[in-house]
């Protein structure tokens, strides 16, 4: 909404991206280099022209500054032979990565942040953005964005002001979405249908599958790191129960090779696609058993005179994840596995899953509209960091296969999907086999509307966005949005 990318990949509807700042793009030299047409009539809401330097300056930028670069991307050089044209260079092919170059790097004006001398730290209450928002004000109860007058958009925005309010868990603000405090959210709401939707004709509901719920398992413990363990929970596990439980019937099967569909199913394995995972205590059991582990008078499995005990940390505010927590405690108790759950705050848990200080976490990953984006971030291993350093770029489980990493740089060599597709195949199948990442199911991504103030909104009819408010996709949504008068 303040800092705006060259261009806007839909992540509920994969397709043809929308240009923002940029006009155009072209690849070349192999897919090192990609040079953008930039548009001539944005500004910066200081009134400063957005030109191709600025673009050359931020993936500079990124590439001087690694904490900065989150995607990893093999940046060489950048540069801006006129006002109009920026061209980025790559150390290796990257056309597979055009969603984090064009649509997740944000522009920086070069004119405010060359005289910024640790970029990685600084503090930065007064942005100067591009986007259709500025901050008005910020409190410890909300953030206040009132529209950028000069936006370059013709027509955009439409809704002058927005209040982020902040909430400590799923409860409050609910029933703020119920009192009509809220007009959007993007928040767990039990029994929607009725408790809303009936209250109030006018209650939208968007929900677009764009990511997995699913257990993420560390590989330096040496536990969870020991295939049998991960499988046993998996099948320890009756899903389908979880998903009538806790959402309805809604959270929607995933399958074995971990591939969100249907937004993906261009490159879907056709003997793993329509794939489940198998529910069965007693395969859970022989699973273990075969690994050396012997059930305990106590009734849960032991191994070298350790009881198979797992803790997973959830935010305790996160009401359906630890609903089905509560759940999967007592489905994994039925197979031997004695599971703990943690409950800390959403501070804690995002600490502990960025630094790898965790031996299972519950969260949700996806939010892409590039199957390469989505496995790079879920188990490519290219430049992970250590234990203790913060990952931000994703496989924050630190799983290593270098057969993944040379299947994705293998996909990111070619912008033929036709070509991409039998390394896709492939890491599919290791996925299936492997099990880096415990999927549960397919993330609900409930978007709440109030009809009686805004219209204009995502639906399954129209997903021309995602309905959530992840980024960059809240900037798109929120300048389409329309007040009711």
């Amino acid at each position: 909404m303040i800092y705006e990318p060259l261009f806007f990949f839909n992540i509920a509807k994969a397709g043809t991206p929308q240009p923002w700042l940029a006009k155009s793009y072209a690849w070349s030299n192999g897919g090192k280099t990609i040079t953008f047409t930039m548009r001539t009539n944005a500004k910066w809401t200081d009134g400063q022209a957005v030109t191709a330097a600025d673009v050359a300056y931020t993936f500079n930028l990124l590439k001087s500054n690694p904490a900065l670069n989150s995607a990893g991307l093999p940046i060489d050089s950048a540069s801006a032979p006129n006002a109009t044209t920026a061209v980025v260079n790559f150390t290796q092919s990257s056309y597979a990565a055009v969603d984090y170059i064009a649509g997740s790097t944000y522009i920086l004006p070069q004119h405010v942040w060359s005289k910024i001398s640790n970029p990685t730290t600084t503090l930065n209450p007064k942005p100067v953005g591009s986007g259709a928002y500025t901050v008005q004000s910020v409190t410890g109860q909300a953030l206040t964005l009132k529209a950028n007058p000069n936006y370059y958009m013709a027509g955009l925005p439409k809704v002058k002001s927005y209040r982020f309010l902040y909430f400590n868990g799923n409860q409050a603000a609910n029933l703020a979405i119920e009192n009509g405090q809220v007009d959007w959210a993007n928040t767990y709401i039990p029994n929607i249908d009725t408790v809303y939707k009936k209250k109030n004709p006018k209650f939208a509901v968007s929900n677009t599958p764009v990511a997995i719920t699913s257990l993420v398992p560390n590989f330096q413990d040496p536990v969870v790191s020991q295939l049998p363990v991960r499988q046993a929970i998996s099948y320890a596990l009756d899903r389908d129960t979880i998903s009538k439980t806790v959402y309805n019937g809604y959270a929607n099967p995933i399958s074995t090779s971990g591939l969100i569909s249907p937004n993906f199913d261009n490159v879907a394995d056709p003997t793993l696609k329509d794939s489940k995972f198998e529910f069965s205590v007693s395969k859970a059991k022989s699973t273990l058993e075969s690994a050396g582990y012997t059930m305990g008078s106590d009734g849960f499995f032991a191994k070298d005179g350790k009881e198979l005990t797992l803790t997973v940390q959830v935010p305790s505010g996160y009401t359906d994840y630890v609903q089905a927590l509560q759940i999967m405690v007592q489905q994994l108790k039925s197979a031997g596995i004695n599971l703990v759950v943690q409950g800390e705050s959403v501070n804690a848990w995002t600490s502990a899953f960025y630094n790898g200080q965790f031996q299972l976490l519950m969260t949700y990953q996806g939010f892409t509209s590039s199957p390469y984006v989505y496995y790079k971030t879920l188990i490519g291993s290219d430049g992970l960091p250590p234990i203790g350093q913060e990952d931000t770029a994703g496989n924050q489980g630190r799983y290593t296969n270098p057969e993944v990493d040379t299947l994705l740089q293998q996909i990111a060599s070619t912008p033929d999907v036709s070509a991409q597709k039998p390394s896709f195949v492939q890491i599919q199948q290791i996925f299936a086999r492997d099990l880096p990442v415990i999927p549960l199911f397919q993330q609900q991504n409930e978007g709440t509307f109030n009809g009686n103030h805004i219209t204009g909104f995502p639906t399954p009819d129209n997903p021309y966005a995602s309905s959530g408010q992840q980024q960059p996709n809240v900037g798109w949504v929120a300048m389409h949005l329309t007040p009711v008068k």
